[in-house]
């Protein structure tokens, strides 16, 4: 049973398997005449005939596919077009043989061969660009609707943290043992920091790689986020070996990516008193001048889980890391243009190397 369609969509079909009929017949009636040679017959008929017949072909795709009208439309036109140019290509040919007192023979059949073929060239391109153009819309829909979620979701998560954290502090002053509140408090404060993350990936992702960086001094930077985390932490020991300037070309969210790496690192140790190594230097030896940046601690080290679904690029229901912290570190680098990576101390914990172009002096 034939599904109904939409006008602009059964116009455009009607097109595409008109074209091709008026070709097929033209090669029929072509073939229908006396011919010299076998070679004739084949070149000069079959082969056309059987590009005339795919985009009768075509048309019956069109009719089962899932593109809408507009699509439909669309690649009707290339169609027409395509069979169009190649036929007034020919054209100019025979005009241009003509002037050299030069006929050819057949010269109708002639356009119509190369009618079939452009058609046919036609159809496929219509066909991509239509997937192209669907592809597209798709994108941006989705994106649109991501956005919507995501400042939803961060909205409602930070009110709610707010609840909960003055809930937790109502407790707390009637509450000998305030462990629990402390724990409430805590996740709730992730709560919030997820959603600042999940603000900054949305504008990682919907930023255009190239025109998003900036000249960055990775020395101040890493002195503002060493002594905002150990305000923060301030049980970390944190030792710092930091040159007087260290010009890169980066983000301009790196300043997360660092932060998110030295929280890490001091958070996720189970030592009273967690220790984390920064060093900063440049890096001349290879092609490009780079600045690279080591975070040592002495923590647990992250879980090879974790490590391989970073370096898989997507996480399953199963395997998955915690937060989007690392995440959104190793998208700000890569949009950078730099590397990250992570490896382990011979005694226990974690080294962190991240690595930035240098920024070119003006």
């Amino acid at each position: 049973m034939l599904r109904r369609k939409p006008r602009r969509h059964a116009a455009g079909i009607a097109l595409v398997s008109g074209v091709g009929s008026v070709l097929l017949v033209l090669h029929v009636l072509h073939f229908l005449e006396p011919h010299e040679n076998l070679r004739t017959v084949l070149y000069g008929i079959l082969v056309p005939m059987g590009l005339a017949g795919a985009v009768i072909v075509g048309a019956w795709w069109l009719w089962q596919s899932d593109f809408d009208g507009s699509h439909v439309s669309r690649i009707a036109l290339w169609c027409l077009f395509g069979a169009v140019v190649f036929a007034l290509g020919n054209v100019l040919m025979i005009r241009y043989q003509a002037a050299e007192d030069v006929v050819m023979s057949d010269q109708m059949y002639v356009l119509a061969n190369a009618a079939s073929f452009g058609g046919v060239v036609g159809l496929v391109t219509g066909v991509y660009n239509a997937r192209q153009r669907r592809t597209r819309a798709h994108v941006e829909r989705l994106n649109k609707q991501l956005t919507v979620l995501n400042r939803v979701l961060r909205h409602d998560i930070r009110n709610h943290s707010n609840v909960i954290r003055g809930r937790a502090e109502l407790l707390a002053d009637r509450l000998e043992d305030s462990h629990h509140v402390s724990v409430i408090e805590r996740q709730a404060s992730d709560l919030v920091e997820l959603g600042d993350h999940a603000r900054e990936i949305e504008q990682l992702l919907t930023e255009d790689d190239d025109h998003h960086r900036t000249a960055v001094d990775l020395t101040s930077l890493l002195a503002d986020v060493i002594e905002r985390v150990g305000q923060e932490h301030p049980d970390a020991h944190i030792d710092v070996s930091l040159p007087d300037s260290a010009q890169v070309s980066a983000h301009p969210l790196v300043e997360s990516a660092v932060d998110n790496l030295l929280v890490n690192a001091v958070e996720h140790n189970d030592s009273p008193q967690p220790h984390v190594w920064i060093e900063c230097a440049r890096d001349e030896s290879g092609d490009e001048e780079t600045v690279s940046v080591r975070i040592v601690d002495d923590g647990p080290g992250i879980p090879a889980a974790d490590l391989a679904v970073l370096e898989r690029g997507y996480e399953t229901p199963l395997e998955h890391t915690r937060g989007l912290g690392l995440w959104l570190s190793n998208w700000i680098v890569s949009k950078s243009g730099g590397r990250l990576d992570f490896g382990e101390r011979d005694d226990g914990g974690t080294v962190v190397e991240l690595q930035l172009p240098a920024a070119t002096s003006q």
